[in-house]
């Protein structure tokens, strides 16, 4: 009975820092398109040119 109780306790703790942890990291990656487009353009200036 302890042991179902710590499940259910802990599991939404859990879930909810997991999710709070990848909403951060996807927030961060978040670029303008106009960063996008410089990115575009140094990469075609490296690998092309």
């Amino acid at each position: 009975m302890v042991m179902n109780y710590e499940i259910i306790i802990v599991t939404p703790i859990f879930a909810v820092m997991i999710g709070f942890i990848v909403f951060t990291i996807l927030k961060k990656r978040k670029r303008s398109a106009k960063s996008i487009y410089k990115l575009i353009d140094d990469l075609e200036k490296k690998y092309i040119y």
